[in-house]
C-alpha cells in the first residue's frame, strides 16, 4: 500500500459507536434487530472486541489495493477506480459506484472529506468522481468497525458519514427489511444483502456460495411484507409502489416470520407455529 502521508492507527473505544447525528446514508426503518445480537456475536467470535476499530487518519492517499480491513469487512480501491467495501466472506456490501476510472486514488482529506479522484486528480487539481461531501471536519477518523460498517467520526466523536453496512438480527417480523449492505450471521454462514441487489448465503469460514437470488439493482432492499411474502424491491421500490425482483411467494400468511437458523438455513415459518412456509435449503 503507497501511502504519501499518514498512517494506520487503532483507537480504543469502550463500546460499539452510537450512530446518532447527521449522516449522508441512513438505517430504513425496523431493520431487523434483537436484544442481545451484539453480546451473542461477540461470544460467537463474529464480532471482534468493540476495543478495536481500525482507523484511517487524514492525511491518507493511496492508490488502487486494500485500504483496511476489521473482523468482518475489507475495503479496498480496485484497479477500475471502484471503492468497495466486502464482507470478508465474499460480499459486496458497498461501494462507490466509481469504476472505470483505472489510475483512480483514494484521499482521506485534512478537512475531513473523503474523496476518490481520477487518475491524475488531487487536493488543489480537481478530478474528484466521489467524495463523503465531510470538508469542514479537520481532525475526523475514518473508522472501519468490526460490526462492518465504515463510520467518518469527527473529532468530537460524533458521526459526519456512515455505509449503513452494520449487522442485523437473525429474525425479521412483518414490515422488518434488511437494508442494502445489512448482513447477518449464523454459527457457519452470512446471510447478506448484497449492495447489488442479490441476496446471498455464503460460508463463513470458506469462500463458497450456498443461495444466491440472482437478482441486480444497486441499493436494493428485502422485506417481509405483512402478507407475510418476503420480497427483494429495487432501491426506489416498495409495498404498493411495485418494483419487485424476487419474493418467496408467500402472500396471504399475516404474521410469518423469518428466521436465519444457526445451521445456516433462511426460513420462513407461519404464524406462531412450526410450520415451514418457505426454506432456502442452506442448513448444514
Amino acid at each position: 500500500m503507497s501511502v504519501a502521508a499518514g498512517t494506520l492507527v487503532v483507537h480504543e473505544h469502550t463500546a460499539l459507536p452510537s450512530l446518532g447525528g447527521r449522516m449522508t446514508v441512513t438505517r430504513k426503518p425496523r431493520t431487523a434487530l434483537r436484544a442481545g445480537v451484539v453480546v451473542a456475536a461477540l461470544a460467537a467470535g463474529v464480532l471482534a472486541a468493540p476495543t478495536a476499530a481500525l482507523a484511517v487518519e487524514p492525511g491518507h492517499t493511496q492508490g488502487a489495493g486494500e485500504v483496511m480491513r476489521s473482523k468482518n469487512a475489507v475495503l479496498k480501491l480496485q484497479d477500475d477506480g471502484n471503492l468497495v467495501l466486502e464482507h470478508v466472506s465474499g460480499g459486496v456490501l458497498w461501494a462507490s459506484g466509481t469504476y472505470g476510472n483505472p489510475g483512480a486514488t483514494l484521499a482521506f482529506q485534512q478537512d475531513g472529506n473523503l474523496v476518490v479522484y481520477k487518475k491524475d486528480g488531487g487536493e488543489g487539481k480537481g478530478g474528484a468522481v466521489w467524495s463523503t461531501g465531510t470538508w469542514g471536519n479537520p481532525g475526523s477518523r475514518l473508522d472501519l468497525q468490526s460490526d462492518g460498517n465504515l463510520v467518518l467520526y469527527r473529532q468530537d466523536g460524533s458521526p459526519a458519514w456512515n455505509t449503513a453496512t452494520w449487522m442485523t438480527g437473525t429474525t425479521l417480523y412483518a414490515g422488518w427489511q434488511l437494508g442494502a449492505g445489512n448482513w447477518t450471521w449464523a454459527d457457519n454462514a452470512i446471510l447478506a444483502m448484497e449492495q447489488t441487489g442479490k441476496l446471498t448465503i455464503r460460508d463463513r469460514e470458506v469462500p463458497g456460495i450456498r443461495f444466491d437470488t440472482n437478482t441486480w439493482g444497486p441499493g436494493a432492499y428485502a422485506r417481509l411484507q405483512a402478507d407475510g411474502n418476503f420480497v427483494i424491491y429495487k432501491k426506489d421500490g416498495g409495498e404498493g409502489k411495485g418494483g419487485a425482483l424476487w419474493s418467496t411467494g408467500t402472500w396471504n400468511q399475516p404474521g410469518a416470520r423469518l428466521v436465519f437458523e444457526r445451521n445456516g438455513d433462511l426460513v420462513l415459518y407461519k404464524k406462531e407455529v412450526e410450520e415451514v412456509l418457505w426454506r432456502s435449503g442452506t442448513g448444514r
